[in-house]
């Protein structure tokens, strides 16, 4: 049992990193497409951009090394789409300050490991209100043409994954209550993004 065990949390391990490396991928082609930012909510983007940036100090520090794997992943692409964002909505200096926030995102990992610790703990408010900021945005729109189903199916099955594979590895209380509130508000962002998807018009 311990041996299919170990080799299922190896397969999520694998499958989950491998669905990071393009994770945001679609939302960026979504928006590029699209031309448009329409349903999307730039606090929301920033929110869940410090989240992972803590997590990824977290995973640091802690020696886990897939989940660092996975978080400088989603930090390089997040600073990307931030960029993308930007770019559409006619902000100025987008590549400054999408340089400011990445110099910004990475500092937290030179900080003593009781203060990345006690920041673990807003990943979960943060990474909350970040989803429920997304979830408002696309309601008040009524218009997900630009955000992307398959970055956010991506999105809710990684946390899903995580959520076993770190009570398997570790049990650590802070990340399973994150992940397991993840999975909870992705579920629903997911569903807020098909229903509000436009439906194709009949030529």
């Amino acid at each position: 049992m311990s041996s299919l065990i170990d080799s299922l949390k190896h397969f999520c391990n694998l499958t989950t990193i491998g669905a990071c490396v393009f994770r945001k991928i679609p939302q960026i082609i979504s928006i590029i497409k699209a031309k448009s930012t329409k349903g999307l909510s730039l606090v929301s983007l920033l929110l869940v951009l410090t989240s992972y940036t803590i997590l990824l100090s977290h995973s640091v520090f802690s020696g886990y090394a897939l989940n660092s794997s996975e978080y400088t992943l989603l930090v390089m692409q997040g600073v990307v789409m931030l960029a993308v964002f930007l770019s559409f909505t006619g902000r100025l200096a987008v590549c400054l300050s999408a340089a400011f926030y990445f110099a910004y995102s990475i500092a937290p990992v030179i900080l003593p490991h009781a203060i990345i610790t006690t920041l673990v703990g807003l990943t979960i408010p943060f990474g909350a209100s970040s989803k429920v900021m997304a979830l408002v945005t696309i309601l008040q729109s009524k218009n997900s043409a630009a955000i992307s189903v398959t970055s956010w199916i991506i999105s809710t099955c990684t946390t899903l994954t995580h959520h076993f594979t770190i009570y398997l590895e570790s049990a650590d209380p802070a990340l399973l209550l994150n992940f397991g509130t993840s999975t909870f508000y992705n579920t629903y962002v997911l569903m807020a993004v098909i229903v509000c998807k436009p439906k194709a018009k009949k030529e």
